[in-house]
């Protein structure tokens, strides 16, 4: 058997403008990549596709273009900005991104021996490993943050200097070249990054390379539930995340109290808390371990718990008034569960998130900083027991293995999210750490509806 023709493949080069700063520039790194594929690599003009994507349908409609010219591809290529779970799209007042969920659902057309490359910030950390165990081939991506650079081999700054050299060639479209590159920086590494970056002592980071290999340990909670169990015996111990969840729970003056779903119920010790203020209580996980000890630690007649795969809830439309997620909202397929969030919520129900999410520590938030490290330790110094098992969790390799499948999301990935979702609603900060910080975020009462329409599906 003998591979493709290369008449019958394809180099498909995307990219974004509108997602974030640096449009412009965006467009003029890709046309350098493309250009490069053919007067460095040898590339035909002809197999390089160069492709505007602004929403996940322009992305979806680039590669069934590809299918339905009988082609294949050879590499595809997407440059651009990145959440955690991959290539963002539109802008930040409504940004759309693929779910792991939709992913899976794709079917790209990639040729034998094809590969994929995703310059965009934080690429290496879980997306490209996922992308090449879900469709099979190689893909490459930056551990490290993204900027433009002059050179592509460590940074190079186009300031005003550089402009009146002109570059030893010029792009077809007359534009001078311009590379993403991963670099470390001040959002790595401080002031002193930004010294050495701008003075060009540092590298630019080679893409990182991911084989479509089999997971290597456990990513689930299933191993670790247990000693999780044993951490969270009674959630209120997370003093800051329960105390804005219990004044935001309805108080009915007459009656049973509210009709609770918790998602991401974990082992259940969330809606144990809340048994004797709500009528009664469903929680979901995709952990049948996770939900094995939240039935066994939670015998009451009131609550139920049941394994969810996918984003799908097994329940009637308006079968709940409140749809609570604590510390479990990063791992879910955001759009798709939020319909299905939007469609079992009674009339005037309301959806209440808490989170914890990366954000550099930035001066104004040192006080908050302070303030919370001081009352964390103190808190964990009066509560042995809890310091104990919090400590065999995060000792154990079992738990560090979930983590590097599992990574948690950026603060500006939620802002973005939910005050796009739910116009007029702010995320709240409870809480700052050296690294994260707890996000909070309450919908509202809330009228029957779907969240905004996507692009795709």
């Amino acid at each position: 058997m003998t591979g493709p023709r290369a008449t019958d493949l394809i180099w498909l080069v995307t990219y974004t403008t509108l997602y974030r700063e640096g449009g412009p520039e965006l467009e003029r790194a890709a046309m350098t990549l493309a250009a490069e594929m053919t007067t460095r690599r040898g590339i035909p003009a002809a197999g390089v596709r160069l492709v505007r994507v602004e929403c996940k349908r322009d992305f979806v409609d680039a590669l069934e273009a590809v299918a339905r010219d009988g082609l294949q591809l050879a590499e595809l290529h997407f440059v651009g900005h990145s959440g955690m779970y991959g290539p963002m799209f539109r802008t930040t007042a409504m940004p759309e991104q693929f779910s792991p969920h939709e992913w899976r659902t794709l079917a790209i057309p990639f040729a034998p021996g094809g590969e994929a490359f995703f310059h965009a910030c934080r690429t290496a950390r879980w997306f490209a490993p996922f992308f090449a165990r879900t469709f099979g081939v190689p893909a490459s991506g930056f551990h490290w943050y993204t900027t433009f650079s002059t050179r592509p081999d460590r940074f190079g700054w186009e300031g005003p200097a550089r402009l009146l050299r002109p570059p030893a060639r010029m792009l077809p479209n007359g534009e001078r070249p311009l590379y993403l590159i991963g670099c470390r920086g001040k959002k790595s590494d401080g002031l002193v990054g930004s010294v050495l970056k701008y003075t060009g002592l540092i590298d630019a980071e080679p893409m990182k390379r991911f084989l479509p290999e089999p997971l290597i340990g456990d990513a689930t909670y299933d191993q670790v539930a247990d000693l999780y169990a044993e951490v969270f015996t009674d959630i209120r111990v997370r003093k800051d995340e329960w105390r804005w969840l219990e004044a935001r729970f309805p108080r009915p003056a007459v009656g049973p109290g509210p009709r609770v779903l918790d998602l991401g119920c974990g082992t259940g010790a969330l809606l144990r808390a809340l048994e004797d203020r709500i009528a009664h209580g469903v929680g979901v996980d995709a952990s049948p371990g996770m939900v094995a000890v939240a039935r066994r630690e939670s015998p009451s007649d009131k609550l139920a718990f049941e394994v969810i795969d996918g984003p799908r809830l097994p329940f009637p439309d308006a079968s709940f008034d409140v749809v609570v997620s604590l510390l479990s909202f990063r791992y879910l397929d955001w759009d798709p569960i939020m319909d299905e969030v939007r469609r079992v919520l009674a009339p005037g129900g309301r959806l209440l998130v808490v989170d914890m999410v990366t954000a550099p520590v930035e001066s104004r938030d040192v006080p908050m900083l302070v303030r919370d490290v001081v009352k964390a330790r103190a808190e964990q110094l009066q509560n042995s027991p809890y310091r104990q098992a919090l400590r065999r969790l995060v000792a154990d390799p079992r738990w560090k293995t979930m983590l590097t499948y599992n990574p948690i999301r950026a603060k500006h990935e939620y802002v973005w999210y939910f005050e796009s979702r739910f116009p007029g609603r702010k995320v709240e900060t409870l809480n700052v750490g050296w690294h994260n910080r707890v996000l909070a975020f309450d919908s509202g009462p809330l009228a029957p509806g779907r969240v905004a329409p996507q692009s795709y599906p």
